[in-house]
């Protein structure tokens, strides 16, 4: 049987945090488990991945240790098992006067990465699951190209030079390429755009790294590459139906923003429009009024959507050392416009 894992950043991909002011600062700080919020669809969307009990979810996170107690009851409350939680070491960081090394994120998430790979089974597949608010997308790319054997010591060693990487990580994450199987795991990366930011500046990464405005384009996804059957797209959709009121035109113009962008083709949407037909059936569920007709009205109007099909294999090398100067600088302006928004 496929194992495969499903790793998971919790701030803005899972939970809705603030870290854009003070209040939102102190709020996230010390929220209860009961008083946070999962982002809409996430939830259901992991109880769905968890019924195939081959697959495993390990989460990422860049809060930090203390909040590990409010953290689990959140994900309990919420129904989702897991395997792993792992908490960034801020308190450590801080009494260590690792300054830098409280916001920096490539040396703390590449190394967990590595580890993770080489003790969780080397054979496994994986989807990964981060968010626009920072550099997701980068370091989950790198992590995927370095299993593949893409991404050389060398390249490694000179993006921890220029993030500044401790040494104690930089030894875990060479530890663990030392001992990597190198295979193309990473099917899909899914980055969730809290920030909504276009998801044409993630073109660079290739079609690996899907951009994603909700969770229900996700699911469409999984089910595309039968990572997911139709009945679970179906518990989804409810859910977003029922506990977050999401309206038919928010579905349809998922739907249709994943055709333009090729993400879907158009011969795989008629099937799945035509599951989501069959197994909707208002006569079973009761939606709200004139809810079925008039998401079947939209999602067939989506049957005349042009749209070019895009391979998953990423067709072009990433920099990923030019990649890290750019971001860099822009991380730093928007870092810089927050702190100014913060105490300015």
């Amino acid at each position: 049987m496929e194992h495969i894992i499903y790793r998971w950043d919790l701030d803005k991909t899972y939970l809705r945090t603030e870290f854009e002011t003070v209040k939102g600062l102190i709020r996230t700080a010390f929220q209860s488990a009961e008083e946070k919020e999962s982002v809409p669809g996430a939830p259901s969307l992991l109880k769905e991945l968890q019924k195939d009990e081959a697959n495993s979810v390990y989460f990422i996170s860049g809060s930090p240790k203390q909040m590990r107690k409010v953290l689990e009851k959140k994900l309990r409350i919420d129904g989702i098992n897991w395997t792993e939680l792992v908490l960034k070491p801020n308190l450590q960081n801080l009494l260590h006067g690792r300054f830098h090394a409280l916001r920096e994120q490539i040396g703390y998430k590449l190394p967990v990465l590595l580890e993770d790979r080489v003790k969780s089974g080397q054979r496994n597949r994986e989807v990964l699951f981060g968010d626009d608010a920072e550099s997701d997308a980068y370091i989950y790319s790198l992590y995927a190209d370095t299993i593949a054997g893409k991404v050389g010591e060398g390249t490694i060693e000179e993006i921890m030079d220029l993030a500044r990487v401790p040494s104690a990580n930089r030894k875990k994450s060479f530890h663990a390429v030392g001992r990597l199987e190198h295979s193309d795991a990473v099917g899909r990366i899914f980055i969730y755009l809290e920030k909504r930011s276009p998801p044409k500046g993630f073109d660079v990464y290739g079609s690996r790294v899907v951009p994603i405005y909700n969770y229900f384009q996700a699911v469409l996804i999984l089910y595309r590459e039968k990572l997911m059957g139709m009945t679970s797209v179906i518990r989804v959709i409810l859910d977003l139906v029922f506990e977050h009121r999401t309206p038919p035109s928010v579905f349809a113009n998922s739907f249709q923003d994943l055709l333009r962008r090729g993400v879907i083709d158009m011969s795989k949407s008629v099937e799945i429009i035509d599951g989501i037909r069959r197994n909707l059936n208002q006569k079973i569920i009761p939606l709200p009024q004139n809810f079925y007709e008039d998401l079947m009205a939209m999602l067939d109007a989506l049957k005349e959507v042009e749209n070019k099909d895009v391979a998953v294999s990423v067709a072009e090398p990433i920099d990923y050392v030019g990649l890290y100067i750019d971001q860099h600088r822009k991380l730093a302006r928007q870092r810089k416009s927050m702190f100014d928004r913060l105490f300015g």
